[in-house]
């Protein structure tokens, strides 16, 4: 399994180097910051679409393919756009969803059918650390966890659907890992020795091997 992702998709090393899923063999093409929005644009700053396509004709012989984006999407990406347009950053979903879809078209015509899509993790990082983050772009968003956490469950359900339509497996750790009386992330899944944006591998690992073995993926 080859995963195209942002950093999140560390996640997926972590299952690789403890051999949580063997004997499937994973790698990792990480680009950090990438976003789906970003995959529209080939002059983005991470210019995550060529790298991305680059990894898939270095490693022709991977046979399943996952994506993993969305989180600095709902969390710096679509917050930022928005405020400068002055519309609402679920607005922007679609846009985010198309460069889903580029990515979709490309790995389809280079032969890959089997590809899982990976929901955004829910945001760890709390209304009182945003200031003390230290990417100055994750600073300077003014929403709230409240308000990226209805992000992020919007920009999944959209993902959910285009995954349905294109008919490829879908996977969130959403339920697992929301707490419900808070309605934002469990404590018990963020790092709790640094402000961190990502969730903890040692606690969410388990969750995507589980959902992973049950896709049509990996047993196809």
């Amino acid at each position: 399994m080859l995963i195209l992702c942002d950093s999140h998709g560390g996640v997926f090393e972590y299952i690789h180097d403890n051999e949580l899923l063997s004997p499937h063999y994973i790698n990792c093409e990480v680009v950090g910051g990438a976003t789906a929005y970003g995959l529209n644009n080939d002059q983005s700053s991470t210019r995550s679409f060529l790298k991305f396509s680059q990894a898939i004709k270095r490693y022709p012989t991977f046979d399943v393919i996952g994506i993993m984006l969305g989180e600095v999407d709902c969390s710096v990406t679509l917050c930022a756009v928005a405020q400068k347009r002055g519309v609402a950053a679920a607005e922007l979903i679609p846009q985010a969803m198309r460069g889903y879809q580029r990515l979709i078209d490309y790995l389809q015509s280079n032969g890959k059918s089997r590809i899982v899509l990976f929901g955004s993790i829910l945001p760890t990082v709390s209304d009182e650390q945003q200031p003390f983050q230290f990417e100055p772009l994750r600073r300077n968003v003014s929403t709230d966890q409240r308000q990226r956490t209805a992000l992020v469950l919007a920009f999944n359900q959209q993902l959910q659907a285009l995954a349905k339509d294109a008919g490829l497996d879908y996977l969130d750790i959403t339920q697992e890992t929301l707490d419900e009386k808070t309605g934002l992330v469990n404590q018990a899944f963020v790092i709790r020795d640094r402000i961190d944006h990502h969730q903890s591998q040692a606690m969410t690992a388990p969750f995507w091997c589980a959902k992973l073995l049950e896709t049509s993926a990996l047993n196809s």
